[in-house]
């Protein structure tokens, strides 16, 4: 019957959305995996910065073990991989009939940018490193990269700001998180304020919905977790200033 008929077309398309947010949520989670921090200290200097430092796999840390040039190839890297997950999902919902077998009304830059979260996860307990890694803070910066590009560029500067006056990556992260995450609030209301979001063509281009302004948020308030230790040292003035060292040349370093 015609009923019967409906009721399975809607029952397929629960089952193909909840398909594509868990294949989402695997691509998030496997490129974050990737220990940028691990792959550049042991590849090329014969270092495992988990071992070194403040035992974290991320760049900071790469910076202060291995030095400055070394830190900054991890952070480049760690955005990287969040940016191309997220593009890569963007692009598979906006180029191929997948969106059409979805839940209507279903907004799918929920599922874009729930990719974004779930690379944090991965980046934090990746699968390909003994789910030992970093607090996030690149693939916070890989996520706002990968969807609003002025976004990126303020937050970029607000943070050297923050960190240049106070000498702590832990703060100017923390400061920056919060800052992009508040510059989203507007212009999740207000669509006459929003600017600065990625447009690749005709019907290519990035929502800035409040969802967005969700994601954000739960970014942010993931990556402020990841640094509770930090905000505690932080309040006892404890916290030591980060300094990074002269990046050692390869071929003297690699095992």
């Amino acid at each position: 019957s015609i009923l019967s008929h409906v009721k399975g077309v809607k029952i397929m398309a629960v089952l193909y959305t909840v398909l594509t947010i868990i294949g989402a949520l695997i691509i998030g989670y496997l490129f974050g995996s990737f220990p940028s921090a691990i792959f550049i200290g042991k590849v090329f200097y014969g270092v495992d910065v988990r071992t070194q430092g403040s035992h974290n796999a991320g760049g900071t840390n790469v910076g202060r073990v291995i030095g400055k040039k070394a830190g900054i190839i991890t952070i480049a890297l760690d955005v990287f991989k969040t940016l191309i997950a997220i593009w890569l999902v963007f692009f598979i919902l906006k180029l191929t009939p997948l969106v059409n077998y979805l839940v209507d009304g279903l907004p799918i830059e929920a599922i874009y940018y729930s990719t974004g979260i779930a690379c944090a996860i991965g980046h934090s307990f990746p699968c390909f490193a003994g789910f030992k890694g970093g607090k996030a803070m690149a693939v916070f910066s890989g996520f706002v990269l990968a969807t609003n590009w002025l976004f990126a560029l303020l937050g970029v500067t607000f943070f050297f700001i923050i960190f240049y006056w106070k000498k702590y990556v832990s703060l100017a992260s923390i400061s920056g998180t919060l800052f992009v995450f508040l510059l989203s609030i507007a212009p999740a209301f207000v669509p006459e304020m929003r600017f600065g979001y990625w447009w690749f063509g005709p019907g290519l281009g990035m929502a800035e919905t409040y969802i967005y302004m969700l994601s954000l948020l739960v970014l942010a308030s993931y990556v402020w977790i990841r640094h509770i230790p930090n905000i505690k040292r932080l309040i006892k003035h404890e916290e030591p200033h980060t300094k990074f060292k002269k990046t050692p040349k390869i071929e003297h370093n690699a095992k």
